[in-house]
């Protein structure tokens, strides 16, 4: 059996919103994408009231997290700051592959 994974919960802060934050908007989510190609983000989306964003990654620590994010041009342009929980998953849903961690059906 495969080591279970840690993920991660990462959360982001808007620092700053507006025009300026909606122009880097597209720089930013072409950052996601090589970051979903890689295999490190798993499910990202924006927070219903508008204050941030919410992401599931896979990471073997914080400081490599950090690392990754430190490109993120929401980061580099000011607009946004990250918070880092780490779990370890005990359950998945048939929809999210995760080896190492027991599928319920």
């Amino acid at each position: 059996m495969s080591e279970v994974p840690t993920l991660w919960v990462a959360h982001s802060r808007y620092l700053r919103t507006g025009d300026e934050l909606t122009a880097t908007t597209p720089q930013h989510r072409e950052w996601l994408d090589q970051h979903y190609r890689s295999g490190v983000f798993l499910t990202s989306g924006r927070k219903q009231d508008g204050t941030g964003g919410v992401l599931i990654c896979r990471s073997d620590s914080e400081q490599q997290l950090r690392d990754l994010f430190a490109g993120d041009p929401f980061v580099q342009g000011g607009f946004a700051e990250y918070t880092y929980i780490p779990f370890t998953p005990v359950k998945r849903g048939r929809a999210l592959e995760l080896d190492g961690v027991p599928l319920v059906e």
